[in-house]
């Protein structure tokens, strides 16, 4: 039919026109942003996926910045500790020299303060950016914080680390004189020997006492039924610290093992011999200071020989800053390996966003050239169809 109200060619040619069109606009669009989904409307299911996963990339972004600094923090404390370790095997060569007839008491005590003073030095300059994992707290310069803690993943969980933590067992201590239990150390310094004579039973609120005339320091024990009774109030001549929890069960090695990690925890230094005596150094402790009340336990202290005291207290001071060290070097490796698995998330996660948004450029770029062509055919048609009306002309000549 001919007519000039409805052009039926024209109107098929024109939504021919509008759908190339906007296909046209899809692919240009997605051409420009290089993603084939870049908000909501063009697929409400993926681009919410893609933006919970594009959460997870730059949550994980701080997440590395956050272990990265706690691996300096740690790189910081493991090279000093390198360094205090040198200077402790040359001070337990000092103290050895020191136990030889003739050997000037004197001119060694004078050494071993200025390596003790070398020692703090290098603990206390172990800061980085506030955090001093290895001097005792609130004397690192510049030390705002005695311990780290670094977040790990994207939920929040953290690793921590501190100069008052636990490894393998052992108490970890700060790495200076004082946390290595080396305060006072003296050639001819003694120590104070503690030994169990039989089988130990030791009953609620024992006590072991550790003093050197001005300051002392008492350890709670608990038989691990009854509680021990409350704590005195600390001052500045009396440091009262935790309970030591003691079952039925324990040997006498097990007991000594606990008492030693107590009073390593508060600077002091504590080695069992080969006589099953545990020898304690540092401090300036001494027999006359110091005290034991366990029940029915046979418990006795006496004075170790300063020769044996200067050695067994360096011997535990290695034997503590070894710990200390492994602590941190556990600590550094759990932060590293971090790192790396953050960095390969971060890459996966990455990879998978660009799976579910990226446009194929080469697809695209094909499905650009198609549809510039249909345009070009559907202008073409459309204009052919707005001529017919025209002919109709022609019938009224």
């Amino acid at each position: 039919m001919f007519s000039v109200n409805t052009n039926l060619g024209a109107m098929a040619a024109l939504q021919s026109l509008n759908q190339t069109q906007s296909a046209l606009a899809t692919t240009q669009n997605q051409i420009s942003t290089g993603k084939k989904i870049s908000q909501a409307s063009d697929n409400p299911a993926v681009y919410s996926i893609a933006q919970t996963m594009q959460a997870d990339v730059s949550g994980l972004s701080a997440v590395q910045d956050s272990l990265n600094f706690g691996s300096s923090v740690l790189g910081v404390a493991s090279s000093a500790q390198s360094q205090i370790s040198t200077v402790l095997q040359g001070l337990l060569n000092t103290v050895t020299q020191g136990q030889t007839t003739g050997m000037s008491a004197a001119t060694i005590n004078n050494s071993i303060k200025q390596v003790l003073a070398n020692i703090d030095q290098f603990a206390q300059s172990a800061t980085f950016n506030g955090v001093n994992l290895i001097s005792t707290t609130g004397t690192g310069v510049g030390a705002t914080s005695s311990s780290l803690s670094v977040v790990n993943n994207v939920a929040g969980s953290a690793i921590t680390a501190s100069n008052n933590d636990a490894n393998n067992g052992a108490i970890v201590t700060a790495s200076d004189s004082a946390g290595l239990g080396l305060t006072g150390l003296s050639v001819t310094a003694a120590a104070v020997g503690l030994t169990f004579t039989n089988a130990t039973a030791p009953a609620a609120n024992d006590t072991i006492t550790l003093g050197n005339g001005t300051k002392s320091w008492t350890f709670m024990l608990s038989d691990g039924s009854t509680a021990p009774a409350a704590f005195a109030t600390a001052s500045s001549t009396t440091q009262v610290n935790s309970s030591i929890n003691i079952t039925a069960t324990d040997s006498n090695g097990a007991i000594m093992a606990k008492i030693a990690s107590a009073i390593q925890a508060q600077g002091f230094g504590g080695t069992v011999d080969n006589t099953g005596q545990l020898v304690i150094t540092g401090n300036g402790v001494t027999n006359a200071n110091s005290s034991v009340s366990i029940s029915g336990s046979g418990a006795a202290m006496a004075t170790v020989s300063g020769s044996t005291a200067a050695i067994d207290t360096v011997q535990a001071a290695i034997t503590q800053l070894n710990v200390n060290a492994s602590y941190i070097g556990s600590k550094s490796n759990q932060v590293t390996g971090m790192v790396s698995f953050a960095s390969s998330l971060s890459s996966a996660l990455t990879a998978g966003i660009g799976a579910l948004t990226d446009a194929n450029m080469a697809a695209e770029s094909a499905q650009l050239q198609s549809l510039q062509t249909k345009q070009s055919l559907a202008i073409q048609s459309l204009s052919i169809a707005n001529q017919q009306p025209q002919s109709i002309m022609t019938l009224f000549r």
